[in-house]
Order: C-alpha cells, then structure tokens, then sequence
C-alpha cells in the first residue's frame, strides 16, 4: 500500500468538514477510483483477450520490473507535487496507467477462470465492507499501526518465500494478505471519513485503489494456490 497521509482535522458535524464539502470529497475520491479501477479492468482484458499480447508480455519478463520502478517514481513524484493542480492529476493519471498495465502482466499467468473468480470476489468484498464501514459508529483509526505492522511482515515473508517455496506457504501468505487488505480497506475508508483533509482526495483514491489491487492479487494466488491443491 501506498503511504498513508493521513491529516487529523477538528471533529464538529461530520469530521469538521460541512456536509456540502464532505459530499464533494467523496464524489472526487470515488469518482477517481472508478475511473481507475475501470482502466485496470479494460486494460487487463485486453492483455488476456490477445494471444500476440501475452506472447510478448511472456517474453519480456523485464518489463514487469520497469513498470513497478516506473510506478514507485510516478508515485514519489505525486506524494511531492500532490497540492499542484493539475499536476498532480497528470501524475495521478501515469501512476494509474502504469499500475494497470502491472496488473495486466500479472493476469496473464493465470486461467481466465480464476481471474473472473478473484475479480468478482474483490468486488463483492470491496462494496460490502465500504457500505459497512460507511455505516459503522466503530473507531478503526485505532488499527493502523497493527495493519502496517502486518505488512511489513508480509512484505518479509514475500521475500522468505522464494527461499522456501511450497504451495503451503504461497496458500497461507496469500490468504493472510488478502485478510490483511480487507483490514486496509476499513481503515482507509474510516480514515477518508474522519481523518483525512478534503485536499487529499487523490492520496485518498490511491490509498483504495491499491487496497483494491492488492486484495485481487493476493485472491488470485490464493484461488491458483486452492486449485492446485
């Protein structure tokens, strides 16, 4: 996940900010997210769709390293430029196109079957638990430090794994992160609620799209990680 820029403002009404502004916020950020998610989707259809596509991404193993690198820069640079309009939607718009064409070189490995599977299950559990969290009174700012604590184990044991390989080991890693990303949906979502300042609506959308990105990544290891059982 992204970092998270979480700003802390007075709480009166709906976290200091009057209805009409709070309203505006969320439309920006889901407004954004939609956008995103829906070039991710037509992008990784396209590079399943087309044979000569996934012929060349399989020969081109590198690319999957420039594009991360490539992503990890775009994001530096908007996390530095994130107030300069529209600097920062240009920005925002590359760091997108990049993460998309990431995921499309993901998807390519796995059976079209499986990735429907995943990208149904992450829909379903990315709009329950916003419509969850939206109507909960529960304070999850509180798990924060839990959460990113959980994935920098997880970060670790991506690397172990590699080491000690075993169709066990990818199941339980794939599952735990895709429960650890579910946690990060709430508290993103709580966090767009009651912490964050109206201005970060971009870091807002990132902070979910790569919520929703990791959460099917992690859904599609653990359903190829199931069948091969």
């Amino acid at each position: 996940s992204s970092d998270k820029l979480v700003i802390s403002i007075p709480t009166i009404s709906i976290s200091g900010i009057e209805f009409w502004d709070y309203f505006a916020f969320l439309r920006k950020v889901y407004t954004i997210l939609s956008l995103q998610v829906l070039l991710t989707t037509v992008t990784s259809a396209l590079f399943l769709y087309f044979e000569s596509i996934r012929t060349f991404v399989h020969e081109s193993p590198v690319l999957i390293l420039v594009l991360s690198l490539g992503s990890f820069g775009v994001l530096l640079a908007l996390t530095l430029h994130r107030h300069k309009h529209p600097l920062n939607l240009y920005l925002l718009s590359g760091f997108t196109l990049l993460e998309a064409l990431t995921v499309a070189f993901v998807v390519t490995f796995y059976d079209v079957y499986i990735v429907l599977q995943a990208f149904v299950l992450t829909t379903a559990v990315f709009l329950g638990l916003t419509v969850y969290t939206l109507q909960s009174k529960r304070d999850f700012s509180k798990f924060g430090a839990g959460l990113f604590t959980a994935l920098w184990i997880l970060c670790l044991s991506g690397i172990l794994k590699f080491f000690f390989h075993s169709e066990t080991v990818e199941l339980v890693i794939a599952a735990v992160g895709a429960l650890l990303f579910c946690g990060f949906i709430v508290y993103d979502t709580h966090s767009l609620m009651h912490r964050l300042s109206p201005e970060e609506y971009v870091f807002a959308a990132i902070d979910l799209y790569l919520d929703i990105i990791n959460l099917f990544l992690h859904l599609l290891r653990f359903l190829e990680a199931v069948n091969k059982k």
